[in-house]
């Protein structure tokens, strides 16, 4: 009976299920459920990730938008070379999801705005050797934000956050995950946050469900365990 929902769930979005389950339709739906347990939980462990990063960055941005353009309040009013990286149309749309959620009840403040910028806004601030403005803003501001890399580069930083980033893509689309390395995604969303602080790093170690959560799919499915 439980095969009746397959038709609702699409034949494109079964078919890696499917395909991974020798075509065993009930063990498919089981994997989709597990894919779908594992992946709400990972999702909780990516907010810490993002809350923790976005704070770091805009605590220095602050300090960085106070000295070169008179305000902290860096997405009310952005200095230009910050402008050249994040884009006003990005800081427009912030700014308009921000108005929405406070619902007119007050004018919307830095905060405001902020918490509405997405995963990807901070990961693209990271320095890019093709963009100058992002090494500047590297070097005179952001760095500060990882002050705890003790050798690890920037180009480091950037691809453990780029590893995160596209994982919360990928659950936030509801993809399947179940072949990935979940252990490495985790190790990636440490290892940014170790970047930031030890205190950041071992409040997540000592915090987050993921780990937990991909040793039970494992447990539960070890063909998909990746051996290191």
């Amino acid at each position: 009976m439980t095969v009746d929902i397959l038709p609702y769930l699409s034949g494109p979005r079964m078919s890696t299920y499917l395909a991974a389950c020798a075509h065993d339709e009930s063990r498919a739906l089981e994997l989709y459920r597990a894919n779908a347990r594992v992946s709400g939980i990972a999702y909780t462990s990516l907010h810490y990730v993002e809350v923790i990063l976005r704070n770091a960055l805009d605590r220095e941005l602050r300090v960085w938008n106070q000295t070169t353009h008179g305000t902290p309040d860096w997405a009310l009013d952005a200095a230009p070379l910050l402008l050249s990286v994040i884009t006003p149309d990005r800081l427009m749309t912030a700014r308009r999801d921000a108005s929405r959620a406070v619902g007119g009840r007050r004018t919307i403040g830095h905060d405001d705005v902020v918490a509405q910028l997405s995963l990807g806004t901070w990961r693209y601030l990271l320095p890019s050797q093709r963009h100058q403005g992002k090494q500047k803003l590297w070097d005179d501001a952001l760095e500060r934000s990882f002050a705890n890399r003790h050798g690890v580069r920037p180009d480091q930083v950037a691809q453990s956050l780029a590893i995160v980033y596209d994982f919360r893509n990928r659950i936030a689309h509801h993809e399947p995950v179940f072949g990935l390395d979940l252990r490495g995604k985790r190790r990636a969303m440490r290892d940014v946050l170790h970047s930031v602080s030890g205190s950041a790093r071992k409040w997540f170690v000592e915090h987050e469900p993921f780990s937990g959560a991909a040793d039970d799919f494992y447990r539960e499915w070890p063909e998909f365990e990746r051996k290191n």
